[in-house]
């Protein structure tokens, strides 16, 4: 029987949601981890969570780098998947039974997910028509981690900090020969930054209101991705997605000037991202 843990990261949690994220778990897989992301207040949350094993940076190494630290602890403890969940998502007590199922339904499956539930904007991502399909990518939260391909793909972009890394992680899965799967039986509410449902002329669009610092690594990793694989349609897809990014902070979020300045700058370091990975300089 394949071994289970969840691995949650952590940076500035809400205790009481956290606590409740961890209380719905912890029956439910063998271990719970923490990865605290440079928090405030480390050991306030550290105090918070005592039942479960803690570890700490000193800052923020990003999203990429704290799921692979947290794979890591699995791979070394000889677990088969790892359960990654968002600080603020909380798991229905049904929900690993219902998935376990899942993660042997095919041959060489690198991540089994739900289908995402945004509390504001609904589906998020895929939606499969069948109990479950096989899909391009999903998101992190949710998801069962295959440690042996982890391993084998050679884990997540830690240069990516955050946004997008899921879906770039996918795709050198797939390119690895691994499948991602997303089960449509089984859902997960989550809430993506603050998002809400805005009009634009004759359509509804999604508007996130992330941070200027999201902003900038959503602009950045945008072109960065797609640059990285090589993968044009990608790549102008992403450039659009920047241009678009532009309109919806002028149109409907706060603080304009600084989002906008933090979109331009990302985008211009996905470019030099690239530049540097070509020559060899960047790991």
């Amino acid at each position: 029987m394949d071994r289970i843990y969840a691995g949650i990261v952590t940076f500035n949690p809400d205790i009481k949601r956290l606590k409740q994220n961890i209380k719905a778990i912890s029956t439910q897989v063998d271990q719970v981890v923490v990865f605290d992301n440079g928090s405030n207040d480390q050991e306030k949350v550290a105090d918070a969570i005592p039942a479960v094993i803690f570890i700490k940076s000193n800052s923020n190494i990003g999203i990429a780098a704290a799921l692979n630290r947290l794979i890591q602890w699995g791979a070394e403890k000889e677990y088969d998947w790892m359960l990654s969940l968002d600080q603020d998502s909380i798991c229905p007590e049904t929900f690993v039974g219902n998935m376990t199922p899942y993660l042997s339904v095919e041959e060489h499956i690198g991540i089994a997910a739900p289908v995402i539930v945004d509390r504001n904007i609904g589906v998020v991502g895929h939606n499969p028509e069948k109990s479950w399909s096989e899909v391009r990518t999903c998101i992190t939260s949710g998801s069962f981690n295959n440690i042996a391909a982890w391993r084998d793909t050679g884990g997540y972009d830690e240069s990516m900090f955050i946004d997008s890394v899921d879906f770039e992680y996918c795709f050198r899965l797939r390119k690895n020969g691994y499948k991602v799967i997303q089960v449509s039986r089984v859902q997960l509410s989550h809430e993506l930054g603050e998002s809400q449902k805005r009009r634009f002329l004759f359509w509804k669009v999604d508007v996130n209101g992330h941070s200027a610092f999201r902003k900038y690594y959503i602009a950045r990793n945008n072109v960065y991705y797609p640059l990285k694989h090589r993968l044009w349609l990608h790549f102008i897809r992403g450039n659009l997605r920047n241009l678009w990014l532009l309109v919806l902070v002028t149109l409907y979020e706060d603080e304009k000037t600084e989002k906008r300045k933090a979109v331009l700058k990302g985008w211009k370091a996905g470019f030099h991202q690239n530049h540097l990975k070509d020559r060899g300089t960047d790991k």
